[in-house]
């Protein structure tokens, strides 16, 4: 069974939280969150759905969103399953 994109985008936030030391504080900050609601999508508690991310690239800038989603292996193996067809 395939993983969820919105699975897959929480898994690359925290592993990019954890990468850049992002607090979650200054996540909440630049984000416009509450402090509880930056708190819940670093710890994996909260669903970062797909407007979340969104509101990702426009505050960390479309380099950061790249990386969040290469960590998160949203686009998995296309050349694989091409190769399946």
């Amino acid at each position: 069974m395939k993983e969820e994109i919105p699975t897959k985008l929480k898994r690359g936030l925290i592993q990019w939280s954890r990468k850049y030391e992002v607090t979650p504080a200054a996540f909440a900050e630049r984000m416009s969150y509450a402090y509880a609601t930056a708190w819940d999508l670093l710890r994996g508690k909260r669903q970062f759905t797909q407007e979340a991310f969104g509101r990702f690239a426009i505050a960390y800038g479309t380099d950061a969103a790249a990386e969040l989603l290469k960590l998160a292996a949203v686009f998995g193996n296309s050349e694989q399953e091409g190769k399946n067809e």
